[in-house]
């Protein structure tokens, strides 16, 4: 973390002149404008942070200086913007977590309705049953039949939806709550064996505009072609040994936890999973499964990060945020790369 900063009078550290920008227009020293802006500043030198945060944080710090307005109503819209930039990683969880239980209630109400048509088909059979006048050891076998079938079913629809649950919907990949709840795992893992352990975030280039011209089901048939690659690689790295896990982390971008990997070998699978979607032949179909066009090429952007020693807390947010970091320096640098954090 950078610490090179002057220091104001009042022990406040000072980014680039901001602190003579604000004595220049009349900033008192000890104005809640000035901490205000000071906080604002200091926000592109936390890892906690996501690059996106930092930018937007900036973006505003030169839009508030720009403009010059320091009334009390600009304060508390300035607060609101920046308090709202701050907790949209949070924001973001709790929609996909409300996102995944909504999905969640759909399956499991699915599932549920066809158990409760098994349930009273079960009743009217041992009603028939009763009615038949079967010998009585037979009868009772047959319902003993019936109840253990029922039994066994609902005892496979609770391992599916334990299973659902993890699960992203359209790709069959781990979904973010599963990417989050193994990533804690493999930190605590790591930090314990004192191993390496790294992060892939891929992103899918100009997925929006891909959207925008062949549409949001030719769009998820692209996401699923992606996801196929990526588990195809995760699946050649467990058949040597490794421990690896994808998920699809929102929209259209991945993850990838590999555990047990250095830096290098990490970027060595990041550009695996790269040049096998970059020449990856992706065929659209309609709803039929007639191909519609073929030979369209996608790209991704990866970026890589790894656990660093030197990290106290927030571990695997810094992982994410640094991992994240990298990819948007493969973005900026033309896209369909790889960066790894330090690039």
């Amino acid at each position: 973390m950078k610490s090179h900063a002057p220091v104001n009078p009042e022990g406040k550290r000072c980014f680039d002149g901001i602190c003579e920008t604000l004595d220049r227009l009349g900033v008192p020293r000890n104005s809640k404008w000035r901490a205000l802006i000071l906080f604002m500043r200091s926000i592109r030198d936390y890892d906690i942070y996501t690059p996106e945060q930092k930018r937007q944080i900036q973006a505003l710090v030169v839009q508030v200086l720009k403009e010059g307005d320091l009334t009390e109503t600009r304060f508390d819209d300035i607060s609101r913007k920046t308090e709202a930039i701050l907790s949209a990683p949070w924001r973001t969880k709790l929609q996909n977590a409300l996102n995944d239980l909504s999905r969640a209630i759909g399956d499991s109400r699915g599932i549920i309705l066809k158990r409760k048509g098994d349930i009273e088909s079960l009743g009217q059979e041992t009603v028939e049953n009763v009615q038949s006048g079967k010998d009585l050891d037979a009868l009772l076998e047959d319902i003993r039949k019936g109840f253990t079938d029922v039994v066994r079913y609902m005892e496979q629809d609770a391992e599916n939806l334990a299973r659902l649950s993890f699960t992203d919907a359209l790709t069959g990949l781990a979904n973010r709550r599963a990417f989050e709840d193994a990533l804690a795992k493999a930190v605590a893992g790591a930090r314990a064996r004192k191993t390496p352990l790294c992060v892939l975030m891929v992103d899918v280039d100009h997925f929006k505009a891909f959207n925008d011209l062949h549409g949001h089901l030719i769009g998820d048939q692209a996401l699923n072609a992606v996801a196929s690659v990526i588990r195809d690689c995760q699946k050649q790295v467990e058949e040597r040994g490794g421990k690896v896990l994808s998920a699809r982390y929102g929209g259209e971008e991945f993850t990838v936890i590999a555990q047990d990997m250095a830096l290098k070998q990490a970027v060595a699978l990041a550009e695996h999973i790269r040049h096998r979607i970059e020449t990856y032949n992706f065929i659209i179909r309609d709803v039929d499964g007639e191909i519609l066009n073929s030979g369209i090429t996608l790209t991704v952007s990866l970026g890589v990060a790894c656990l660093d020693d030197a990290w106290k807390d927030s571990l695997e947010q810094r992982l994410i945020n640094a991992a994240d970091e990298a990819m948007y320096q493969a973005k900026l640098a033309g896209r369909n790369k790889v960066f790894s954090k330090g690039d």
